[in-house]
């Protein structure tokens, strides 16, 4: 599988599920991609609002945390803005309402590359969360061919808002995945944003050092000491 270097100019999006998902899987990449001049947005799906192990927790109170949590994890990787749809967690649906605002955001940012979830092959086998699945397969409809074609979403001209041709889409949580990325000099702040997700982090002394030992074990296949690995999409 290759070994390339994180994209490195123009715009970058990248459309997630839930607060904490591009930490996990793909922000080694971006804050590379950061650090060699691209401009970099999040968009996040839902705030993650059934994202708490207390039965007596306030869905708006956890959604609300969760977003100043993510907005800090985007600061620390130098993310250009995040963004929230406020999709309930859990009930995502890719239908005609996510991908008319997933073609509003791309033609409103008018991305280079977008990073999202693999809706086809994705991590875990079987198991993957219903809304990383459902997100990625909305994001890949929004991309090809909506976002390009002018009689989508016509109403969108409405909004000063032109059509947009995205040049690739970099797959995460892939078990498909064909690319790999060095990413010792980002793993830091990528480790640094995880651990801006509080409510999310029981043990945050022990996080990094089982992070350190998942990256080098997707890098191990390719002699990388820390990787995030990809499938790549390079679009028409």
């Amino acid at each position: 599988m290759p070994i390339v270097l994180s994209p490195s100019a123009g715009r970058i999006a990248a459309f997630a599920a839930h607060p904490d998902d591009v930490e996990a899987w793909c922000a080694g990449t971006l804050a590379l991609a950061v650090d060699a001049g691209a401009e970099v947005r999040l968009l996040l799906v839902t705030s993650g609002d059934k994202g708490s192990a207390d039965p007596d927790a306030d869905p708006a109170t956890v959604a609300a945390t969760r977003e100043a949590e993510a907005t800090e994890a985007g600061r620390r990787l130098g993310l250009a803005e995040v963004a929230f749809l406020r999709r309930p967690d859990g009930d995502v649906e890719p239908d005609r309402a996510l991908r008319a605002d997933l073609v509003r955001w791309l033609r409103r940012w008018r991305p280079d590359v977008l990073f999202t979830h693999d809706p086809e092959r994705p991590l875990p086998p079987y198991l993957a969360h219903r809304d990383h699945r459902a997100v990625g397969r909305a994001a890949l409809d929004a991309v090809y061919p909506l976002a390009r074609d002018p009689l989508a979403f016509p109403e969108h001209r409405a909004e000063g808002l032109a059509p947009h041709a995205v040049a690739a889409a970099w797959l995460f949580a892939s078990a498909g995945a064909d690319t790999h990325v060095d990413i010792a000099g980002g793993f830091d702040r990528k480790v640094a944003a995880r651990l801006a997700h509080a409510s999310q982090t029981p043990d945050p002394a022990a996080l990094p050092a089982a992070w350190r030992d998942r990256h080098a074990a997707i890098g191990a296949p390719v002699g990388l000491a820390l990787a995030e690995a990809f499938t790549v999409l390079t679009l028409g």
